[in-house]
């Protein structure tokens, strides 16, 4: 059976609908909360599998702890493995790399993740090449071609690229 990784940013995109670049780094992150911002790539990640659960009726899925993508599989209902330990507080780039490392290892054949351009870089620092890689675009900054347009068009590449 086919083996379908996902990782979610947790703070990605959360700047932009307040103004800010994106949320890299703690300050700027407490400043896109105080001034109102919500999560986005939860919302986003929970749509993207719920448009692959539609249309592949057998995987062996696999998620980040908690916020990284397991909070996403359980709204869902879907089977699903956890890689990785769950982090005390907010996630960091290094839990991204940590994840996308121990998903390689369990031998995912396509690793999603849900983020912007600094996810898209702490994946490939991780996988660099040898993981297929697509991403859900949630961030403020998403320039790398790595990005599908959409939830619904990064789960319709993932049901076509697992049909063969």
């Amino acid at each position: 059976m086919k083996k379908l990784g996902l990782i979610v940013d947790p703070i990605a995109g959360m700047g932009g609908a307040v103004g800010l670049k994106g949320t890299d780094g703690e300050r700027v992150l407490e400043q896109a909360i105080t001034l109102g911002a919500k999560p986005v790539s939860p919302k986003r990640s929970t749509e993207f599998l719920s448009a692959v659960r539609r249309g592949l009726q057998t995987i062996d899925l696999y998620v980040g702890p908690g916020q990284m993508g397991e909070l996403e599989a359980l709204q869902v209902d879907l089977g699903f493995s956890v890689v990785g330990e769950p982090t005390a507080g907010k996630t960091s780039a290094e839990d991204t790399r940590r994840v996308a490392d121990s998903m390689e290892k369990k031998g995912v054949d396509l690793l999603v993740f849900c983020g912007g351009d600094g996810t898209a870089r702490d994946v490939l620092d991780s996988v660099d090449q040898r993981v297929v890689s697509l991403g859900i675009p949630s961030g403020v900054k998403m320039h790398s071609s790595v990005f599908a347009t959409t939830p619904i068009a990064a789960a319709t590449l993932t049901i076509e690229y697992f049909r063969g």
